[in-house]
């Protein structure tokens, strides 16, 4: 006998996404999380934008869960009354070879059925005075979402169906069973836990965790590598209404603007390959971000930015969403989640509906 139906590894926003949809399926769920409270790591270290999915390549799992997920998101923070802004995005374009990868945006953006307009030089002034750019896509269905207030209404919903949270549980070893698999937390292999299914969504632990679950090909684990981003606040009344981005980059979206829920300007993220996990912020970045800034609106130069924070992006080779899944005895079930950063957040409420369904084809 089993004392959990599923247990997540990860309390981050994706990770309380799969347990409040599985608990909403009538299973017992258990969460355990290393740190002493939920989303503290990638989860509260992102721009809190709700992405619309027009970005993405054709039957990637990015693309089959992001512009799915913005609708769900923007439903279930109306039900819930959780605090967000649909103010809209441009993706600008400062030359002309800059505005041929627009055009491909949109073609992306159509073949999704994701409403994008192109605009005009004049257009773009109309809609914001302060940008300097020759064209822009606008994407009137991206906004901003309050983080920390989704993951607290997760938390209540999987509460209020008998789900556990446990905090300060580091996951340790796991052994399988024929009918269940045991796992440690903390070390303390005096305290054994039996679970049917195993979900890993550790984040950027998750390739660690895997090579501790017993019955998992390591051969299989996909090579993650690490891309800091770091974050910039500005000094001051805010020159956009909406977020600007610019085309995108090698392992990012670009340094854009943004604002937060408060009217406050973010500018971020810089991409840069590290080795380890430290959310440090680089100090050295000003210069960078204000020559990055000034290509769309040159006025930068003359206002303060300060270091703000800065999150680690798990990215795998085929820059996408990677679910391993692996039966064992025909009773158990694991499950890893390999490389999920952006659009993630957006995606979170697909993902686990996309979980239960993997789940449930298992007739576990």
């Amino acid at each position: 006998m089993t004392d959990f139906e599923a247990t997540i590894i990860g309390a981050g926003v994706v990770g309380l996404s799969i347990a409040r949809e599985l608990s909403k399926n009538g299973k017992s769920v258990l969460v355990i999380e290393k740190n002493k409270s939920f989303g503290e790591e990638n989860s509260s270290r992102n721009s809190g934008v709700i992405h619309s999915g027009i970005y993405y390549n054709p039957n990637t799992f990015k693309d089959k869960l992001c512009a799915k997920g913005s609708l769900s998101l923007y439903s279930y923070a109306e039900e819930r009354k959780i605090n967000f802004i649909k103010c809209g995005k441009l993706i600008v374009a400062c030359n002309s070879h800059e505005k041929n990868r627009l055009i491909k945006i949109k073609k992306n953006a159509d073949r999704n059925k994701v409403k994008v307009d192109l605009l005009s030089k004049k257009d773009v002034e109309k809609l914001e005075p302060n940008l300097n750019v020759k064209d822009a896509l606008f994407s009137e269905n991206s906004g901003i979402i309050d983080v920390h207030g989704l993951m607290i209404n997760f938390i209540t919903d999987i509460e209020n169906k008998g789900g556990i949270i446990n905090f300060n549980s580091k996951f340790s070893f796991s052994k399988n069973n024929e009918s269940y698999i045991s796992f440690y937390v903390n070390d303390d292999c005096s305290f054994k836990i039996k679970t049917k299914v195993l979900i890993n969504c550790a984040g950027l632990n998750s390739q660690i965790i895997a090579k501790s679950i017993d019955g998992i090909d390591k051969r299989k684990i996909p090579k993650i590598r690490f891309v800091k981003g770091n974050y910039m606040s500005m000094t001051g009344s805010s020159p956009f209404k909406k977020l600007i981005y610019p085309t995108p980059q090698k392992d990012g979206l670009g340094i854009h603007s943004t604002i937060n829920l408060q009217g406050n300007t973010i500018f971020g993220p810089d991409t840069i390959e590290v080795d380890d996990i430290n959310f440090k912020v680089t100090e050295t970045i000003e210069e960078k971000f204000k020559r990055s800034i000034s290509k769309y609106w040159p006025d930068v130069k003359d206002r303060k930015l300060n270091l703000d924070y800065c999150g680690i992006r798990p990215k795998t080779g085929t820059n996408d969403f990677i679910f391993m899944c692996k039966k064992i005895n025909q009773k158990v079930l694991i499950l890893n989640l390999f490389g999920i950063e952006s659009p993630g957040l957006t995606s979170c409420i697909e993902i686990g509906r996309y979980v239960k369904k993997l789940i449930n084809q298992e007739s576990l």
